[in-house]
């Protein structure tokens, strides 16, 4: 008898030791989301502004601002497009963005998903074309693509490509400048025989 109580008190302290864990992660979930209501100001065509703080919209990844794509009446800046599509849903609809304390990107900007009653933003944005997916909303980027709409309409480069591309050329700009000017001012200086 005394070995079948002392396995219940085991099982009685183990269960309660996994309800109080599961109280503790269940607090820290909620100690730590955050409801943000706007009114938003369109950065780009991922990017929201509330207020000073910056919000990347989850799930998605728009052109860049200068970034070139083409469709039938030529080159466009289709960073410029995607912002103003962004711009042009957040008068459409009162949109309520939900994140949490910790999540940001490498840029420091809040990881949000942002809904209204009806409508997800992110979803939105790449139904429309104005932007990729990234992680979620597949289903609308194919349907958008099958439907040739925004982007899908002509050429880009995905903006990931744009950005690796950019900051390469980046690099081997200020490679150039350091090779060919920084090094041998160095080294005139280094010697004395400045011409």
């Amino acid at each position: 008898m005394a070995v079948t109580g002392r396995r219940m008190g085991d099982v009685i302290v183990g269960l309660s030791i996994l309800f109080l864990g599961l109280l503790i992660i269940a607090r820290i979930e909620t100690g730590h989301g955050v409801t943000l209501h706007g009114p938003f100001v369109a950065v780009d065509g991922d990017t929201l502004a509330d207020r000073g703080l910056l919000l990347r919209l989850r799930g998605i990844d728009a052109p860049e601002i200068g970034q070139t794509c083409s469709g039938e009446d030529g080159l466009f800046d289709c960073g410029a497009l995607a912002r103003a599509g962004l711009e042009q849903l957040l008068r459409a609809d009162v949109f309520t963005c939900f994140g949490h304390e910790g999540d940001v990107d490498r840029y420091g900007r809040r990881l949000v998903t942002c809904q209204s009653r009806t409508r997800d933003l992110g979803r939105e944005m790449v139904a429309a074309g104005l932007a990729v997916s990234d992680g979620a909303y597949h289903i609308a980027e194919r349907q958008a693509r099958q439907d040739r709409l925004g982007l899908w309409a002509g050429t880009f480069e995905r903006p990931q490509d744009w950005r690796r591309r950019r900051m390469v050329e980046t690099r081997e700009q200020a490679g150039w400048f350091q090779t060919f000017l920084i090094k041998p001012l160095v080294g005139w200086f280094a010697r004395g025989d400045l011409p």
